[in-house]
């Protein structure tokens, strides 16, 4: 091979070579590239979990948390603003802001202690949930935190309501509550949509609480009763104002159960 060949050969080969290099650079410069949009998307996308409406606080998750016992949570019952469409959330106040509030449960806390209650959560975690251990301090500060990020301007401070079941239950007021509601004709036709409305959560065909029972499976109790549970709760049911269920309403929903209890 003469120096004119050899010469070319060298030449071939270096190009080659310089070309290789070129393209395995421009590869790998691609590849930081990819993985640097991947990971600004992944960095995009947990901030958007973060500072969006997929952001899960500890608190929101205590506020959604279903009893392994009766399947309740908090958010059945009380509205954060996003779940107004449950019909229990009509009867029962919100929590948005609750942790400002001068006092919850119709006066039984009032001042520090709703803050150490948050806002009375302590009761409905242990008495309707039936959770087995208490709220920790940690828990009670995540749901107080919770309660103060869904707050809007238009929230109230205090949400008032009349009722007998507290501070203390009032069975001299509940017989004047009895004699008012069974002074009126109740409309079971009314009275079956306003029980589902208020009841069907619980009590009915399409109850999703567990373990309660069947108000219509050999009901030995009278309107009297009714309006016993229903003004003052008992165990793990709740106890209905009577600015949220009016006296009309409960007589019609009265009217219901004893027609169905004929049948």
């Amino acid at each position: 091979m003469n120096s004119k060949t050899l010469l070319k050969t060298y030449a071939y080969f270096f190009s080659v070579l310089f070309l290789a290099i070129i393209l395995y650079g421009c590869g790998k410069e691609n590849k930081v590239a990819d993985e640097k949009q991947k990971s600004d998307e992944t960095t995009a996308n947990s901030e958007t979990k973060t500072n969006g409406t997929e952001k899960t606080s500890p608190g929101k998750e205590l506020f959604y948390l279903k009893s392994s016992v009766n399947n309740i949570a908090c958010a059945d019952c009380h509205s954060d603003g996003t779940n107004s469409n449950k019909p229990l959330t009509k009867f029962f106040s919100n929590i948005q802001g609750a942790n400002k509030r001068t006092s919850t449960y119709s006066g039984k806390f009032t001042g520090e202690e709703v803050l150490k209650n948050a806002g009375g959560a302590t009761i409905c975690w242990e008495s309707y949930e039936r959770m087995k251990t208490p709220l920790t301090a940690e828990q009670i500060n995540s749901l107080n935190e919770y309660y103060g990020s869904v707050a809007t301007s238009d929230t109230p401070t205090d949400i008032k309501y009349e009722t007998i079941a507290l501070p203390t239950r009032d069975k001299t007021k509940l017989k004047e509550e009895q004699k008012n509601v069974m002074a009126i004709t109740g409309d079971p036709g009314r009275g079956a949509m306003e029980f589902n409305n208020a009841c069907g959560s619980c009590h009915g065909n399409e109850a999703f609480v567990k373990k309660v029972p069947d108000i219509f499976d050999d009901f030995e109790g009278n309107e009297k009763s009714i309006i016993y549970n229903v003004r003052l709760g008992d165990g793990a049911m709740p106890f209905f104002v009577k600015d949220r269920l009016t006296d009309r309403m409960l007589a019609n929903i009265a009217a219901f159960i004893m027609q169905q209890n004929k049948k």
